[in-house]
């Protein structure tokens, strides 16, 4: 798989790096929890865009 980040996708990804990146918890579990966060919050607001219609 390549590294392409030019879509959206690649772009959100990107942009999920860089706020790992500014986080002050370097550890990896810190990183995982709030990743977790972020792609459950990212779901959940598409998951009620597309029910809402």
């Amino acid at each position: 798989m390549g590294t392409d980040r030019t879509g959206p996708l690649g772009q959100l990804l990107e942009a999920e790096s860089q706020f790992h990146e500014l986080m002050p918890g370097r550890d990896i579990y810190s990183k995982l929890f709030f990743r977790s966060l972020l792609w459950f919050a990212l779901f959940s607001l598409v998951y009620l865009a597309i029910t809402s219609l």
